[in-house]
C-alpha cells in the first residue's frame, strides 16, 4: 500500500516539458519514475477525468483555496517509482521551484518540502507525494499572496547518492509531460486573471439587451469566454435556466469570503438610470448568470430570456481557459423594449401571408389513413432510434419544407402523390417490417436482379472505356475539324453549367400595391444574388435541348423597428439591438433550348437561348437568430398564437438569354480544356422573368423579380 505524504502546496502545476537532470547516476542505472498524477474532483482523488478538469485545478481560485487550507481542492498528487534498488537506502528530498539542480540559484529559486526516507522502497512499492497548490505554484514564496502568473509548475527529487552531504542526482517532472497522464500535454498553470475588453455599449432590444464592446489591447488570447449576469429590480435571477458557469470563484469553491473584484464600466446607451450591484451579482452568483458567449474573439453578446420593460444590472465578465475571471459591472441599466422586425410589419400592414408547411399533410390530406400511417411511422418507429430521429429532421430540413407548394393545387398534389410513392413505399414497410426486415427484403430483391445488375455494369463500364480510348487519338480545336468532326464534338456535350449573378429585389413590395413599401422600408433596394444552373442536354441537333435546375442564395440584414413607431412616420425609429434577416433560396426545375447551330456550322460564336420551367422559393426570416414569428390574432402578445416566418412560394419562371463560346481567344486553353472533358466555355447573360406568387395567392409571399444576370458557363 502506498504512503501518502502532504504538504501543503498552492497549485496551478502543469504541462510544462519536465526534463531530467542528473549530475550522477544512481546506482545499477536506477531511474526515477513519474507514474500518475491525482487530482480530487468531485470530492474523489483520482486522475483527472478531462482536460478542463485538470486545466481548472491549476487557477487562482484553487491557489487562494489551497494556502487558507479550506475546501477539499487543494492538493495534488504524483506517484513516484524507481526502475531499480539501488542497493543504497539513500533518502530523497522533495522540493518545488525552478533550476534546483544548481547549487548557487537552490536557496533563492526552491524550496525543500519532504524527505523520503528510503528511495529503494519506490522499486517495489511506488510511493504518493502530495503537495499543496500553493506551495507548488509560490515555491519560495510561501508567506506572499498567491502568484498571478502563468507557466509550469515543478517538483524535484533531491539524492545524494554517495553520502558526502552534497545532492548529486535531480530529478523533475512537471504535471503536463506525465506519459501517463495524456490529458495533461499543453496545460500549464495560469492564475492570471484575463484582461477586459473596453468601449462597451449596450442597447435594448426585444426581450434581451444587445452588448458590444473592442476586444482587449494586449493578452487578447487570454480569453476564451466572455459571460453575463443580470438581476432586475425584485433581485432575482433574469433566467431560471441559466448557463453553466465558465468561471471559479474562491468562495464558491470553498467558502472562504473572496470575492473578484468588479469594475464599474460606463457605456454608450439612451437610457439614463443607476445600476444597482447586488449582492449575488457582487459574488458572481451562477444563479444570475444571463448569457454568454464562447468566441474568444467576440466583440458583442446577445443576452436572451429577459422580460421587455424592466431595467437591468449587468456584470461581463472575460474568462480564461482556466476559469480565472476579470469583471465590470456597467453603471446604467439597460432595459429590453419591444420592437417590430420585418414578419411583424408585414401583418401589422394587413397582409395575408402565411409561413409554414408539411409536404405528407398537404399532399395526402392532414386526417387521411396514410397520412396517419405515416406518422405512426415517424412517432413510432423512427423517433425510437439516434438514426431515425436524425432522418426526422432531415426530412423536415428537406423535403418537409416543400408542403407549402402543393397546398390548395390539385394538380400539383397529383404530381407530388406519384412522386413520393417509392418513399412511401419505403416507410410502410420499414414500419411493419422493421429495418432488420426491410433490409432483407431489399437483399432478396438484390439476388434475383443479380444477374441482370452485372450485365448493366459491364454495359456501362465498356462506356467508360470508350471515351478513354477516344482520347488517346488527340483533339484538335473545334474551328479547325471538318463537317463530321463538328458533328461528332456536338454529340460530346452532355451537360451545360452556367454561375451568374445579378441584382435582385423581390416582388414583395408589388404584392402590397406600393412601392416603396415594407420591404424597400426595411431592407432597402436590390440585392445581388449568384444562381447554379445545370442543365442535362437531352437532344441534339437544330441546337440542344434539355432540362435542369438553378439554385441560388441571398440575404438582407437590417436593424427592426422600434415599437411604436409607424409606416408613415418620415424618420420612423429602429430599434439598435434587433437584427433581423430576409434569407431567400430561389430552386427551379427548367426546359432549356441553346440555338448552336451558327457557332456549330459556321462558326459564329454565339449561342441565344430561352429557358423555362417551375420554381420554388424557400424564404425565411430571422431576428437575433431565431425564426421570426407574428400573432395571427394580430396582437404583440408574447402568448398569443404564432404564425412562423419560413415558408416556401410555387411560381414559372423564364429567361431569354446570350452565351458567347470563347475558346477562340486562346486555342491553346480550348485544347486543354478538352482534353480535361469541357467542350465549350463562355459567358452568357440573360433577361429573367420570375412570377413566383403562388400563382396569384394573397397568402403566398411574392418573392420573384425581372432582372438581369451574367455569368460564365461550360459545356462538357
Amino acid at each position: 500500500m502506498p504512503t501518502t505524504r502532504s504538504v501543503f502546496v498552492c497549485a496551478a502545476v502543469v504541462l510544462g516539458v519536465g526534463a531530467s537532470t542528473a549530475h550522477a547516476e544512481l546506482p545499477n542505472m536506477a531511474e526515477f519514475t513519474w507514474n500518475k498524477v491525482f487530482i480530487i474532483e468531485d470530492g474523489v482523488s483520482r486522475q483527472p477525468s478531462t482536460p478542463d478538469a485538470l486545466r481548472q485545478y491549476l487557477n487562482l481560485a484553487h491557489c487562494v483555496c489551497s494556502q487558507a487550507g479550506a475546501g477539499e481542492e487543494t492538493t495534488i498528487k504524483y506517484e513516484v517509482g524507481l526502475t531499480a534498488d539501488t542497493n543504497t537506502n539513500r533518502p530523497a528530498e522533495v522540493w518545488v521551484g525552478t533550476q534546483c539542480d544548481d547549487e548557487t540559484l537552490r536557496p533563492m529559486k526552491c524550496r525543500a518540502l519532504s524527505t523520503i526516507n528510503d528511495i529503494d522502497l519506490l522499486s517495489t512499492r511506488p510511493e504518493n507525494i502530495a503537495v499543496s497548490l500553493y506551495d507548488a505554484i509560490n515555491a519560495t514564496e510561501n508567506t506572499a499572496a498567491c502568484q498571478e502568473r502563468e507557466g509550469d509548475a515543478f517538483l524535484w527529487l533531491l539524492v545524494d547518492s554517495d553520502a558526502d552531504n552534497t545532492y548529486d542526482h535531480f530529478a523533475n517532472q512537471s504535471l503536463g509531460n506525465l506519459t501517463s497522464t495524456p490529458m495533461g500535454m499543453g496545460v500549464k498553470v495560469d492564475t492570471q486573471p484575463p484582461p477586459l475588453p473596453t468601449e462597451f455599449s449596450g442597447d435594448s432590444a426585444e426581450g434581451a439587451i444587445s452588448l458590444s464592446w473592442k476586444v482587449p489591447a494586449s493578452r487578447a488570447t487570454d480569453v476564451f469566454y466572455y459571460q453575463a449576469l443580470c438581476v432586475g429590480p425584485d433581485g432575482m435571477p433574469a433566467r431560471s435556466d441559466p448557463p453553466d458557469a465558465r468561471y471559479q470563484t474562491v468562495r464558491n469553491l470553498c467558502g472562504v469570503e473572496t470575492d473578484i473584484p468588479l469594475e464599474p464600466s460606463e457605456i454608450e446607451s439612451a437610457e439614463t438610470g443607476v445600476a444597482v450591484l447586488t449582492p449575488e451579482l457582487q459574488q458572481l452568483n451562477p444563479d444570475y448568470i444571463c448569457g454568454e458567449t464562447t468566441e474568444a474573439t467576440a466583440t458583442g453578446m446577445l443576452i436572451e430570456g429577459l422580460e421587455n420593460n424592466v431595467p437591468y444590472t449587468v456584470v461581463l465578465l472575460a474568462i480564461d481557459f482556466n476559469g480565472n475571471a476579470s469583471g465590470t459591472y456597467f453603471t446604467t441599466t439597460i432595459t429590453p423594449q419591444p420592437a417590430t422586425d420585418f414578419w411583424e410589419d408585414l401583418h401589422d400592414r394587413g397582409s395575408n401571408v402565411e409561413g409554414g408547411f408539411c409536404l405528407m399533410a398537404s399532399t395526402y390530406g392532414d386526417d387521411s389513413m396514410l397520412t396517419r400511417s405515416l406518422r405512426a411511422f415517424r412517432d413510432e418507429t423512427l423517433a425510437s432510434s439516434v438514426l431515425g430521429r436524425a432522418l426526422i429532421d432531415a426530412y423536415y430540413g428537406t423535403l418537409g419544407q416543400l408542403g407549402g407548394a402543393v397546398q390548395g393545387s390539385a394538380v400539383l398534389r397529383v404530381i407530388a402523390g406519384v412522386a413520393l410513392i417509392p418513399l412511401v413505399i419505403v416507410a410502410l414497410l420499414w414500419h411493419a417490417l422493421s429495418l432488420p426486415g426491410l433490409l432483407g427484403l431489399i437483399a432478396c430483391l438484390w439476388l434475383v436482379r443479380r444477374r441482370r445488375k452485372l450485365l448493366v455494369k459491364l454495359a456501362l463500364l465498356v462506356t467508360a472505356l470508350a471515351p478513354t480510348v477516344a482520347s488517346a487519338q488527340g483533339i484538335t480545336p473545334y474551328w479547325e475539324q471538318d463537317q463530321e468532326d463538328a458533328e461528332r464534338d456536338a454529340d460530346h456535350v452532355k451537360w451545360h453549367v452556367g454561375i451568374r449573378v445579378g441584382p435582385y429585389t423581390p416582388d414583395i413590395d408589388k404584392q402590397f400595391g406600393m412601392e416603396p413599401g415594407p420591404y424597400a422600408d426595411m431592407f432597402g433596394g436590390y440585392r445581388v444574388i449568384p444562381m447554379l444552373d445545370i442543365d442535362r442536354i437531352l437532344w441534339r441537333g437544330f441546337g440542344q435541348l434539355g432540362v435542369g435546375g438553378s439554385i441560388g442564395y441571398m440575404q438582407k440584414t437590417a436593424n427592426a423597428w422600434a415599437d411604436g413607431s409607424l409606416p408613415t412616420d418620415e424618420n420612423r425609429m429602429r430599434s439598435p439591438g434587433d437584427k433581423n434577416t430576409f434569407r431567400l433560396m430561389p430552386l427551379a426545375i427548367t426546359g432549356v433550348y441553346r440555338f448552336t447551330y451558327l457557332d456549330d456550322n459556321y462558326g459564329i460564336p454565339v449561342v441565344p437561348f430561352v429557358r423555362a420551367g417551375v420554381s420554388y422559393y424557400l424564404w425565411w426570416i430571422k431576428t437575433n437568430g431565431d425564426t421570426s414569428t407574428a400573432c395571427w390574432d394580430g396582437t404583440h402578445d408574447a402568448s398569443c398564437d404564432k404564425d412562423k416566418a419560413i415558408g416556401g412560394t410555387i411560381g414559372v419562371q423564364g429567361a431569354i438569354g446570350l452565351s458567347i463560346r470563347a475558346e477562340r481567344i486562346d486555342a491553346a486553353a480550348a485544347t486543354s480544356m478538352r482534353q480535361g472533358g469541357i467542350q465549350h466555355a463562355g459567358f452568357y447573360a440573360e433577361l429573367s422573368l420570375a412570377k413566383v406568387d403562388g400563382f396569384g395567392s394573397d397568402t403566398k409571399l411574392s418573392v420573384g423579380d425581372t432582372t438581369w444576370f451574367a455569368g460564365v458557363d461550360f459545356e462538357f
